[in-house]
């Protein structure tokens, strides 16, 4: 077929050529093509089931379903018709597998596979790629009844709903700004952002968009007290309305409450318990007990930065802290080296070439720029090489541009690496979104310490996806090694920016000439470790929160309570009268319910594997290729602990993560 989203593997998407007519008609093609194809298994597959003409040809349907999808996201900027075409596609595809998964027929000839004489003499990934799917069809609930499945349906449809309700009230309008004495202490560059912003929305002045990006800089920068009142105000207030269904307090406690039951009539105690049965950590008492020793850890580091920033407040005659005040203490305490002169030394386009250079040192991984097509010119596209052989695709949309979404940083997987029932080899294709702010005329996008950690976080997502050697759809389904398991390679990417040596490696001089210094980058790390406090307890008081939260849903107890106790658990500051930071946090609507402590945990274990690349070299490959087969290569067809205890070469400790905070 000649349709753009409907092309091979190795055939690059033509986004040119995709228009709002041929998207549906593969949106439409592949639906059928899933479900006269499923049913055509089960049919032809009655009196022997085998791999080939079962598993792998199921597994080949699942993906070209998923890549037409996940090949369609980066248009969903266009506007509201092709936003409005993409989501519908996305809530019937997610019907269309749950249907798959509560198959009963289905079901039983993936059993009568595993539990026959030829499946048990399969090797250790199809074994696996076997377990995984009956595991998925009891958590789906293939085995309920007919009444069981018919309320499971009604709980799926009534969840879906909920959280999309959840999300369309998160979003608010921007603060317009006419007076720039209002923006005193911003930086040139902020404000000329901010005027761009305006004049896109045929607004006079300044427009300060309702986005983190927009809100930390101005958090930061602004001396103006009002200004930064009014913008963390309307930032915190997302999701607040006046109306029960503009509320989001009443979706969040309804949706938990619908997951929970859902999880009892799948035979789990909790949702809680349901979700980290395929996650990575362990078990919801490994989990909290985790949470709960960390957070004994954290809370006096944070009581004493809760005290040195009242202080400061002092100093500067603003009685007690405020919460706008907190991001312009910190920023105010740095002496030698401003997030904005670091900046100019991290060009995009030099950033880029570290990356490449990183995946080729540590891989031997070749990322190849190519003229592929793209959604936007500033769409980077590569081909990627290992051992002679090309492995994949991988675009990168860095920089902020019309029709992308604001705060996007994630990463999106295409296809993953597969080997058809043909034998014919299927490569990955990833994108890796970020939000760095769009270079102003004459000049091109610059990156600060905050933009390089999420960009090395997404490149190791990317890396993860591309370095998979199993070969089947399912077992390099990297997202089934749950949040946490996934996160892991995120944040173990991040430790290359934190280490001072490294950075002034791939900084760029400035225009003036003038070079990045080694004492310079220390000085702004520490300043940035110190503030790193304050991020674990935000981050674990919400991890605490969203465990409480979908540990016990029903026991009367609310979310200004459920917060309350998790930010008095590891210190933090008590929540103002107007704040509702539960009321904006999509992660529980976007696939990290039950598992927002996966950040926490991933980067505790991130630390520990970083040490061996500290102790032989930011660069050595022979720890990069042994990182790649104990912990890469293998994707879903192993638990996560075994590769991180082979990798060191011992059980993982989380001291690394608590000596570098300044926690033991």
């Amino acid at each position: 077929m000649d349709n753009p989203l409907l092309q091979n593997s190795r055939t690059p998407v033509d986004y040119p050529s995709i228009t709002l007519q041929n998207m549906q008609v593969a949106f439409d093609y592949v639906l059928l093509a899933h479900e006269q194809g499923i049913e055509r298994i089960i049919r032809d597959q009655q009196a022997l089931p085998t791999w080939d003409d079962m598993v792998l040809a199921v597994d080949g349907l699942d993906s070209q379903l998923l890549a037409v999808l996940y090949a369609a996201s980066p248009l969903v900027g266009r506007d509201e018709a092709w936003a409005s075409a993409i989501f519908d596609f996305f809530a019937k595809a997610t019907e269309r597998f749950e249907q798959k998964f509560t198959n009963s027929a289905l079901h039983a000839l993936y059993e009568r596979l595993a539990n026959s004489d030829i499946g048990k003499q399969l090797d250790a990934q199809k074994r696996a790629t076997l377990r995984w799917h009956l595991q998925k069809f009891i958590s789906s609930g293939a085995s309920l009844d007919p009444a069981g499945k018919m309320r499971l349906a009604e709980l799926l449809k009534q969840i879906g709903a909920a959280r999309e309700a959840f999300r369309s009230n998160i979003n608010r309008p921007g603060l317009s700004i006419t007076d720039e004495s209002e923006l005193s202490g911003i930086p040139q560059r902020i404000r000329d952002e901010l005027a761009t912003r305006a004049q896109e929305a045929g607004e006079p002045g300044w427009l300060i968009a309702c986005e983190s990006v927009t809100t930390d800089a101005v958090l930061k920068h602004a001396d103006n007290r009002q200004l930064r009142e009014r913008v963390y105000r309307a930032y915190n207030t997302r999701g607040v309305g006046l109306g029960q269904q503009q509320d989001n307090r009443s979706h969040l406690e309804q949706l938990a409450k619908l997951l929970e039951e859902k999880a009892h009539l799948l035979g789990f105690a909790s949702h809680l318990e349901q979700s980290l049965h395929t996650k990575s950590a362990g078990s919801v008492a490994q989990v909290r007990g985790f949470l709960h020793d960390l957070a004994g850890h954290v809370r006096p580091a944070v009581l004493q930065w809760r005290a040195d920033m009242q202080r400061q407040a002092a100093a500067k005659g603003l009685g007690s802290v405020q919460p706008w005040d907190i991001a312009y203490l910190q920023a105010s305490s740095r002496e030698v080296l401003s997030t904005e002169a670091l900046r100019e030394h991290f060009p995009l386009n030099a950033v880029v070439s570290a990356l490449k250079q990183l995946a080729d040192k540590l891989f031997g991984v070749t990322l190849q720029a190519r003229p592929l097509a793209t959604w936007d010119n500033s769409v980077q596209p590569f081909e990627v090489w290992q051992d002679n052989a090309l492995i994949g695709f991988l675009y990168l949309d860095a920089v902020q541009h019309a029709g992308k979404q604001p705060d996007s940083v994630f990463t999106t997987y295409i296809r993953n690496r597969r080997v058809d029932a043909e034998g014919i080899f299927q490569a990955a294709s990833v994108v890796v979104y970020s939000d760095v702010p769009a270079a102003l005329p004459g000049s091109q996008p610059l990156l600060d310490h905050l933009s390089l950690r999420k960009l090395f976080h997404e490149f190791g997502h990317a890396l993860h996806h591309l370095l998979v050697r199993t070969t089947n759809h399912v077992m390099s389904n990297v997202t089934e090694l749950g949040t946490d398991g996934v996160e892991l390679f995120g944040k173990l990417f991040e430790r290359w920016v934190w280490d001072a040596d490294y950075l002034v490696a791939i900084s760029s001089p400035r225009q003036d000439g003038s070079k990045l210094s080694r004492t310079r980058v220390d000085e702004c790390l520490r300043r940035l470790r110190q503030q790193g406090v304050e991020e674990t307890a935000r981050d674990l008081s919400m991890a605490l929160f969203d465990l409480d939260l979908h540990g016990t849903p029903n026991d009367g107890r609310s979310l200004e309570q459920r917060l309350g106790d998790a930010r008095e658990q590891c210190g933090y500051w008590p929540l103002a009268d107007f704040e509702h930071p539960a009321h904006a946090f999509d992660h529980l609507v976007n696939g990290y319910d039950a598992g927002y402590y996966a950040y926490l945990w991933s980067d505790v274990h991130a630390f520990d594997l970083f040490t061996r690349f500290e102790a032989q070299g930011l660069l050595n490959r022979a720890t990069g290729r042994a990182l790649q087969e104990a912990l890469l290569a293998p994707g879903a067809s192993r638990p996560l602990r075994e590769g991180i205890e082979e990798f060191l070469g011992r059980q993982a400790s989380q001291l690394p993560y608590l000596r570098w905070h300044g926690l033991k």
